[in-house]
């Protein structure tokens, strides 16, 4: 635990986020990484709050740059200022408990060559309907594509070893759609992807989500074609001698 960092990618925070910080740093996490992706000036008091918090830092966008662009800004932060084994990515909105992140950290530590992807429940009760149907058409289509059922293909909490993020950094994708680019590459590039379970948390039926079901949607499913035809190609080609 004392060798990873937590990314939280932030949007007009409320002021719970550094509560859930103070938690995370008392549950023995080494270290916090904050982006302001944009936010508007009545949040700024929250971000200085938490860039005064021992062994957490603020990134900050200027203008909002979307949550792909803000998990590559982290990312690069820490394979330079960081002497950690890995991150995990988690959201700001009160979504991913402090409890789940721990979980995911301690496995990180014994799953060096995976991506690990805590995934949620969707037949509970408490799902929103946009999140439910969200998540089944892009589920779908993953296993139908890459032959891997992944039960919660839109979660934002995951663990990813130190080692990756080079590779990361060099995906396409500046919003939502970019962790779902991350979920293909590793399918292609046959990067194991363990599955979490964690809790299934809908704070006001996910009102302060930022995520446009209809405009990301549709960039998430085009990618996801894209891109498995594109991998569909090049294993054509390499059987050919291409």
């Amino acid at each position: 635990m004392n060798k990873v960092c937590v990314i939280i990618p932030a949007l007009n925070p409320a002021r719970e986020l550094i509560d859930y910080i103070y938690d995370l740093l008392d549950r023995n996490v080494s270290q916090v990484v904050v982006v302001n992706d944009g936010s508007i000036s009545s949040c700024i008091p929250v971000f200085h709050q938490i860039a005064r918090i021992q062994n957490c830092t603020v990134l900050t966008h200027e203008q909002n740059k979307g949550k792909g662009r803000a998990l590559k800004t982290a990312f690069e932060y820490v394979m330079n200022h960081c002497n950690v084994h890995g991150v995990i990515t988690a959201d700001a909105d009160g979504q991913h408990s402090v409890q789940d992140v721990v979980k995911i950290a301690k496995k990180l530590m014994d799953h060096q060559d995976s991506i690990l992807l805590g995934v949620r429940d969707f037949g509970q009760n408490n799902v929103p309907a946009r999140s439910y149907i969200g998540n089944k058409i892009t589920s779908f289509l993953f296993k139908s594509l890459f032959k891997i059922d992944l039960q919660d293909t839109q979660s934002g909490l995951r663990g990813i070893p130190i080692n990756l993020l080079p590779s990361l950094l060099t995906l396409e994708g500046e919003r939502y759609e970019y962790e779902m680019n991350m979920l293909i590459v590793a399918a292609k590039r046959n990067i194991p992807i363990k599955q979490i379970p964690i809790q299934t948390i809908y704070i006001n039926k996910n009102e302060s989500s930022y995520y446009q079901p209809i405009r990301d949607s549709l960039k998430i499913f085009s990618m996801i074609v894209s891109r498995s035809i594109a991998y569909k190609r090049l294993n054509e080609g390499e059987k050919h001698g291409i």
